[in-house]
């Protein structure tokens, strides 16, 4: 073998390690994530360096001369590969477009007065310029080993997925959210949805697999599917259905089989109204409530003390009212015999404990009194410690507990004005900040360092009653750039997802068409492109799917 063989190995090596590195460590580690991101760049520059000149300069002439020239000569021949990959880079038009929304957010600088965030908003947001690069000017990879790294990806994945639900299991959190440490678990989620699909793809599509394949995908499906339940990510379940649901519609109307066209149909009915159904049901449940005469309430409990009723508020937990039937005497005596944590203390999540343990026994059917404190489980105990509020959420499965969440943060945020505590009502109160943010700037928006500062204006202007802690961001991706690029940075934000792709047909080829389904979905209730996991996750798919491979594997 030749050196400049060796040469060429080594350089594609590193390129296939780097590439790796990231892959692993997408739900991993950020730091170990830049790791692959500089092994790329290192791969990259020594990709285009004239080695003939590289080693004509260090075979020849003085030792003195080498020594001394030997830094600046070596930056040159960097400096020239570099050149001659943006020279190739300049020649792709959809990666250029691509990479473009990078050159809008240094546009932002132009009207940011915050420059200390800015510059740390460029350097999470790198991956938009580099990714593109990367993939678009250098050899593309054969079929095997692109399905060898989304192999690579999916084995991950569930890796990932099993070690979370290991602290689910010996309940090493206080928010379910926390069993995913590293990244967020939406993303985790949308990962996962991903892995999902790809595993999908070698079960059903994939033509000459085994049937271990076969056997290994479903297995995979399987378990991601109930990684989903159990964790409770409701924006992966919900993006997962979705996808599914668009790319049936897609395959109806592509397929020439009347039978495949039929099934599709009764599939897209079964989940639609299947779903629909349930979710009325639900809904029924929700607001089927006891029925009580308010005239003849017990005004003593059995032990001899007198009730507490507020009738004014008929709130309710699990059918029961909340409000009434409580003794609060008995209630901190027995609380405190049951548990470490005392009754005018909070629980693990930071809620009062008073009311953890209120809207439990009433969610129970329990009077909140010394006789419910005696019908709690040791079970019933350690979840309120949690900061579990009502009994249907011990079920990890329980659909029905989140939806109950979802409906009492509506009420709550419907009569008090407060949407702390519901994840939904706090999406709408950043939506509505972000409208009030946009109806000051949608020119050229707040610029990209003034996001943090433009919506804790809005906030104090609205007068939230959210709490202070929770000032948070758009969670709409598409809001975030209005704000902060204005209505034509929003146009060029769309044009810069979708223009390439349909230069370079992404859309009729099934991995980039659900993957992009899958990220745009995220995008209406996630800033999915304003963390480094985020960015990541998207430009590496996109760039990869894109560019980054020869064949194209069609719908």
């Amino acid at each position: 073998m030749t050196f400049e063989r060796g040469y060429q190995i080594f350089v594609r090596t590193s390129y296939i390690v780097g590439i790796a590195i990231i892959i692993i460590f997408l739900p991993f580690s950020k730091y170990i994530l830049s790791i692959g991101m500089w092994t790329v760049t290192g791969a990259w520059i020594l990709e285009r360096v004239n080695m003939q000149k590289f080693i004509g300069f260090y075979t020849t002439g003085s030792l003195f001369r080498r020594i001394i020239l030997a830094l600046p000569y070596t930056l040159m021949l960097w400096f020239g590969s570099m050149g001659r990959g943006f020279k190739v880079f300049f020649r792709n038009r959809p990666a250029m477009i691509l990479a473009s929304l990078y050159l809008l957010h240094l546009l932002g600088l132009f009207v940011t007065s915050d420059f200390g965030y800015a510059l740390k908003d460029l350097r999470t947001k790198a991956p938009m310029l580099i990714l593109p690069i990367y993939f678009s000017t250098s050899r593309a990879f054969g079929s095997k080993d692109f399905y060898r790294f989304l192999l690579l990806f999916v084995i991950n994945l569930v890796i990932v997925t099993l070690a979370n639900t290991w602290k689910l299991v010996n309940f090493e959190f206080i928010d379910i959210r926390d069993i995913s440490v590293h990244i967020s678990h939406i993303i985790l989620g949308l990962m996962v949805s991903m892995a999902l699909f790809i595993a999908g793809y070698f079960m059903v599509r994939k033509k000459r697999v085994s049937f271990w394949i076969k056997a290994g995908a479903l297995l995979v499906i399987t378990w991601f599917i109930i990684y989903l339940l159990i964790s409770r990510s409701f924006t992966g379940l919900g993006v997962l259905i979705i996808t599914l649901l668009i790319l049936l519609v897609i395959y109806t109307f592509r397929s020439k089989n009347i039978w495949l066209k039929a099934g599709c149909i009764l599939s897209i009915i079964l989940v639609v109204g299947g779903g629909g159904l349930y979710i009325n049901s639900i809904v029924r449940d929700y607001y089927r409530v006891e029925e009580i005469d308010f005239t003849k309430l017990d005004s003593i409990s059995p032990s001899g003390h007198r009730y507490t009723h507020h009738l004014e508020n008929r709130q309710t937990e699990n059918g029961h009212y909340i409000w009434i039937y409580i003794q609060w005497e008995e209630l901190r005596e027995g609380w405190n015999h049951r548990s470490a944590i005392p009754f005018d203390s909070t629980d693990l999540k930071g809620q009062e404990v008073k009311y953890t343990l209120i809207r439990y026994l009433t969610s129970k059917g329990c009077r909140k009194d010394a006789g419910g404190i005696a019908q709690l489980t040791g079970k019933d105990v350690e979840a309120i410690e949690r900061g579990i509020a009502d009994v249907v959420n011990l079920n990890w499965l329980s659909l029905r507990g989140r939806m109950f969440e979802l409906l009492m943060g509506y009420e709550r945020y419907q009569t008090t004005g407060d949407p702390t505590g519901s994840s939904l009502m706090q999406r709408l109160e950043f939506w509505k900040a972000s409208l009030g943010i946009v109806r000051n700037n949608w020119l050229v928006g707040v610029g990209t360092g003034d996001m943090n500062i433009a919506f804790r204006d809005q906030y104090e202007e609205m007068h939230t009653k959210l709490a202070e802690d929770q000032w948070w961001r758009s969670h709409n991706q598409f809001l975030s750039i209005l704000i902060g690029f204005g209505i034509f940075g929003l146009i060029w934000f769309l044009f810069s997802l979708i223009y390439p792709a349909l230069l370079k047909r992404g859309f009729q080829d099934y991995f980039f068409l659900t993957f992009f389904i899958i990220a745009m979905l995220s995008m209406i209730t996630e800033d999915t492109l304003e963390s480094q996991a985020g960015v990541s996750f998207f430009y590496f798919f996109y760039a990869f799917f894109l560019f980054g491979r020869r064949d194209q594997d069609p719908l």
